[in-house]
């Protein structure tokens, strides 16, 4: 066998190349700790970004709801009903009280919150309903976070990073 990494020949049974340091198949199979460690930041980050872009949509359909349907729309006769700024704004709050359930289980998840797995697991299960970027980063989370041995895995992490 050899290293992917440097070419060095390694034993069967080794865990690390004694060149550079790698971890072999053999250590990653032992551990697993580095797949799932970089799945938990890639999904930290995503959730980061998917869950901002959702809170200026959010804050757009609130601005919206404010002064738009309460300002310029409010003066034209006939008026739009009484219901439609309220509701708007009410969707609007909604996508920001979404997004903020993902920025901080992103946050949570880089960070290796012991909290962060589950709220992060919170917001997948609403994500699915987001089609088709949203029904895609949540089957990812949910993958990541609930497959064979992820949570064991997991609180090793968090463990090693106080």
């Amino acid at each position: 066998m050899f290293c992917t990494t440097c070419g060095n020949p390694i034993a069967a049974d080794q865990a690390v190349c004694s060149k550079c340091g790698r971890a072999t198949a053999v250590g990653n199979m032992q551990g697993g700790i580095n797949r799932v460690s970089q799945h938990y930041r890639t999904l930290g980050i995503l959730q980061i970004i998917y869950s901002g872009l959702h809170a200026l949509g959010g804050l757009g359909v609130i601005f919206v709801a404010k002064f738009v349907l309460g300002g310029m729309l409010g003066s034209l006769n006939p008026r739009p009903p009484i219901f439609v700024q309220p509701l708007v704004e009410a969707i609007g709050w909604c996508l920001l009280c979404f997004s903020a359930i993902g920025l901080i289980g992103g946050i949570g998840l880089l960070s290796f919150a012991p909290w962060a797995r589950t709220l992060t697991l919170v917001a997948g299960f609403i994500e699915l309903l987001n089609v088709p970027i949203g029904t895609a980063l949540g089957v990812y989370t949910i993958w990541v976070l609930l497959s064979s041995g992820s949570e064991d895995e997991y609180r090793k992490l968090a463990f090693a990073h106080p």
